[in-house]
């Protein structure tokens, strides 16, 4: 008699999950190392000029404006800071911005790795990479890209600046404010009298900060682009927008500002549609100015608010909710006026899980901006409109300001330094957050309606 052996059950391997950090908690890493390197190294005595007195706080508050690319500033860079300061202030910027053009870069690998075939290989289409060594060679492209935007922005900068300023000195500030625009920082070491004034100057550093404000991909799309190769449709769509908002911005700009005496009425007519353009292109978001924006009317006001908050291109570096996210929402509010279910742009349909990622990003990024300021009116006081202002050149990244930086409390440097961080690493780790592959779901939902309107 033979007896079978019970029958058992099939082995199975198991496999242990790697447990790896999270894109966003490096990004999060990488600009909290910058922060707290660059307030030590500015807390030193040999980075403040002669006959000041720097502190910590000052120190944290420079460092966190200059790595997070936004502008604002507690004391004057030129005359605070030392020679020394000056160059860790422009290594913190440098650097920043850098950072956030790679940290784009791996939120598109991201979503290579985790989106269906069909959407891999349109992705694949686009960035033209396709293995480890393609990736190197990107972000080796990119950091080239902004090395030869700079060095020919510093260049003409230079050349312009040599008139009236001894040769090193020009070519310094050439560099620093040609990184600066390009970086979408808003350092300056310069005034209208020093050198803003020259039209040459005021084209140059609105030319950078929207060049800096466009992806590398969207310039690698317009270069094929020369070639006849057929533009992506997200190039198209930030060219329209982004020549839209620059157009408007600056008309209305002109028209609230044209007769203002402290603004534009002393300039010719040439100069004031070159000041009104130049603004309209560094609210998005460099954060250099020519003019008084306190003197501005409210109108203009609330415009250049509306501008930071949009701000430049996903995968540039510039702030704000990007003007990708903005005009995305446009078609979608234009789609449901239309009476149409499915969004489209230029005509292409657009994937309903890039409208759920716009209207998260739009809608968490207001709520940010709302609560800071409360926050602010609180701790400063009765000054809504500078208070939003400040709040939205925090959160965008921008360096504008009312006048209010300087006079901020403890509590509130310390709230616009929270802002400024979040404000530059928020939208790429929501973005990160909203790229996760959504899990599969066997369960099926009776679906409810809420009454809107």
């Amino acid at each position: 008699m033979v007896r079978k052996r019970p029958a058992t059950a099939p082995e199975v391997e198991v496999t242990e999950e790697r447990r790896t950090v999270h894109p966003s908690w490096v990004l999060i890493g990488l600009f909290a190392s910058l922060i707290a390197l660059g307030t030590l190294l500015l807390s030193l005595p040999v980075s403040v000029a002669e006959g000041h007195q720097g502190s910590f706080l000052n120190a944290l508050f420079t460092a966190a404006s200059a790595a997070t690319g936004t502008g604002l500033v507690v004391q004057d860079t030129a005359t605070f800071w030392s020679g020394t300061g000056h160059i860790i202030i422009f290594g913190l910027f440098q650097a920043g911005g850098l950072a956030a053009l790679i940290g784009s870069t791996i939120f598109l690998l991201l979503i290579a790795r985790r989106v269906t075939q069909e959407e891999r290989f349109l992705l694949k289409e686009v960035v033209g990479v396709q293995s480890g060594r393609g990736i190197l060679l990107l972000i080796v492209g990119i950091t080239l890209y902004a090395l030869l935007a700079e060095g020919i922005g510093a260049y003409f900068l230079a050349a312009r600046l040599s008139a009236s300023l001894p040769a090193g000195e020009a070519w310094w500030q050439g560099v620093f404010h040609a990184a600066s625009a390009f970086n979408n920082a808003g350092f300056a070491m310069l005034d209208a009298q020093g050198g803003f004034s020259d039209p040459s100057v005021q084209l140059t550093l609105a030319g950078l900060s929207l060049l800096g404000g466009l992806s590398f991909l969207m310039i690698v799309d317009l270069v094929r682009g020369v070639f006849r190769q057929p533009l992506a449709l997200d190039t198209k769509l930030v060219l329209v927008a982004t020549t839209a908002l620059l157009a408007v911005g600056a008309g209305v700009i002109l028209l609230s500002e044209a007769r203002n005496p402290q603004t534009l009425a002393p300039l010719a007519w040439p100069q004031k549609f070159l000041s009104a353009f130049f603004h309209s292109a560094t609210a998005r978001t460099a954060g250099l100015s020519t003019a008084d924006l306190a003197a501005f009317a409210p109108g203009a006001q609330l415009l250049l608010v509306a501008l930071m908050f949009i701000g430049g291109a996903s995968g540039s570096t510039a702030g704000g909710v990007k003007v990708n996210t903005f005009a995305l929402l446009a078609a979608v509010t234009w789609s449901f006026v239309r009476g149409s279910r499915q969004v489209t742009v230029m005509g292409r349909p657009v994937h309903e899980e890039q409208v759920y990622r716009a209207l998260a990003i739009g809608f968490v990024s207001m709520l940010l901006v709302f609560l800071v300021t409360v926050l602010l009116s609180v701790t400063e006081g009765p000054n809504l409109l500078g208070q939003l202002f400040e709040a939205v050149s925090a959160f965008s990244t921008t360096g504008f300001s009312l006048g209010l930086t300087p006079d901020l409390s403890t509590a509130g440097k310390l709230l616009i330094i929270f802002t400024m961080f979040v404000g530059r690493v928020g939208p790429l780790t929501l973005a990160f957050a909203l790229a996760q592959r959504r899990r599969p779901s066997r369960e099926m939902y009776v679906q409810e309606a809420i009454n809107l309107g």
